[in-house]
């Protein structure tokens, strides 16, 4: 495995080695005039960033405790990642061509988070990268390339990508993320058209930004789903100087889940018939004034097996500020046909593709309860020199007990959650831009009789140092 390790590395470093060259090449080059001119056509207006982030966290649950009983509170993840991270987006070449190039370096500085009595692996904490969708081997692994794609132009008004890339949420495929973006390996095409922008992305292959292989999804057993296209048509722009508007229709083909897992033995027992599954996205954002926004965001899946029909998730956002300080106001409502728990994506099972919904409140909870309605009020404080604030609270409401016929993880009547940040952004010097991050929440729920304990308490601190070469 070292040697494995050491082989990727080296390879890594000198790819990024040679996209790290000075910016104009030397006309000394062996290859002549021509080519150096070409090479400074395509390095003229390149970029090449960096980010290095540290992110600590504990977080605890009141339920599934090793050797406890329900309403122990225990750590689930208890651990200290990096992840050094680098992104070159190139010139165009002939004013045409151009190719854009990221990857990161994740591990753990430490990790004492639950383990796999099996493996011996830690639970995987979406950070550093993990074995399958569920553990990891606490000690990160080799480069995971987010991004590898050919890009085009033709004129102001159309241009493209196609290779390893990320959905420009222009539709309803959206990016799963951590400190960086899932990949798709697919195609995107853009067409200004007016005011408006039309996307159309198409893709075959997906794996969450922790996953290095799209095989990793299969080990976590749960997990074990696979598709054929997942492709996605968007339309947005400005209808008026006030009124922004979004569209998207997409579909997944042949989307297979497991449907059934014999837990003793590590195997899947069976799997669902294959099913095509279609994605609605409407979206428009209204400003009152200068300083006031509301906005409707509507995002549903017609998925068969998981649904029985529809599952859509719908809300309403409401964003003021006020000189240094910000409010924000987010309605949220929740239904499905068979009362499943509503995920905002195509592919129902966790952290293959992603959608383009708009609410998230950073909370700990997925506020999808089918029947939920949940609100969430955030305050906001700027002090101007670095320093930033927010404190949250939200509550929901509404949805079924599984006496009742709900399905879903948890069983609870209702849950409030509050939340707070404080961060620090350097303002000037090598280091400017670089934040320092502490984020806590409480989230308490009001289980229904007999059902497990379902709180959870989140602590963060993150320390994001970004620079561009």
């Amino acid at each position: 495995m070292e040697s494995k390790f050491f082989k990727v590395s080296a390879l890594t470093a000198a790819m990024l080695g040679a996209v790290a060259m000075p910016a104009m090449a030397t006309e000394d080059s062996a290859a002549g005039p021509e080519y150096v001119e070409q090479v400074n056509e395509f390095l003229e207006g390149s970029t090449l960033a960096g980010v290095a982030v540290v992110d600590t966290r504990s977080r605890t649950r009141s339920t599934g405790a090793p050797g406890g009983k329900d309403g122990d509170v225990w750590s689930r993840l208890n651990y200290s990642s990096y992840n050094l991270i680098l992104d070159f987006t190139s010139g165009y070449h002939n004013g045409w061509l151009g190719a854009d190039i990221a990857g990161y370096l994740s591990g753990d500085l430490y990790n004492d988070s639950a383990m796999n009595g099996g493996t011996g692996e830690y639970l995987c904490n979406e950070i550093s990268a993990c074995n399958n969708l569920d553990w990891g081997a606490g000690e990160g692994g080799p480069v995971k390339i987010t991004k590898a794609a050919l890009k085009f132009k033709a004129g102001e008004n159309v241009d493209g990508r196609f290779g390893f890339t990320q959905a420009n949420g222009n539709g309803v495929l959206g990016n799963v993320w951590s400190f960086v973006p899932g990949t798709y390996r697919g195609a995107e095409l853009n067409a200004n058209i007016g005011n408006f922008k039309a996307t159309y992305f198409i893709a075959d292959q997906f794996t969450a930004p922790w996953l290095l292989s799209e095989n990793d999804y299969a080990p976590a057993l749960w997990a074990d789903t696979s598709w054929g296209i997942a492709h996605s048509l968007g339309l947005q722009g400005n209808a008026t100087d006030d009124l922004f508007l979004q569209f998207g229709l997409g579909q997944v083909t042949d989307v297979k889940y497991q449907n059934g897992v014999d837990w003793a033995n590590g195997v899947v027992t069976g799997y669902h018939d294959e099913v095509d599954t279609t994605g609605y996205k409407v979206y428009a954002r209204y400003n009152i004034n200068d300083t006031m926004s509301l906005a409707y965001d509507f995002y549903g899946v017609n998925d068969d097996v998981q649904y029985d029909g529809l599952g859509y998730t719908t809300g309403l956002a409401f964003n003021a500020s006020f000189g240094q300080f910000s409010w924000m106001t987010n309605l949220n409502y929740a239904k499905s046909d068979n009362d499943r728990d509503v995920n905002p994506r195509m592919i129902y099972t966790y952290g293959m593709t992603n959608g383009t919904y708009s609410l998230w409140w950073d909370a700990l909870s997925d506020w999808n309860k089918s029947g939920e309605v949940s609100i969430y009020n955030r305050l906001s404080f700027d002090q101007g020199n670095g320093w930033n604030y927010y404190l949250g609270f939200g509550y929901g409401s509404g949805g079924k007990s599984a006496a009742e016929g709900a399905k879903g993880d948890w069983d609870y009547e209702s849950e409030y959650a509050v939340n707070g940040t404080i961060s620090y952004s350097v303002q000037s010097g090598a280091l400017k831009g670089s934040t320092v991050r502490l984020h806590g929440t409480v989230l308490e729920r009001d289980e229904y009789e007999g059902a497990a304990s379902a709180d959870e308490t989140d602590l963060r601190f993150q320390v994001i140092i970004p620079y561009t070469f």
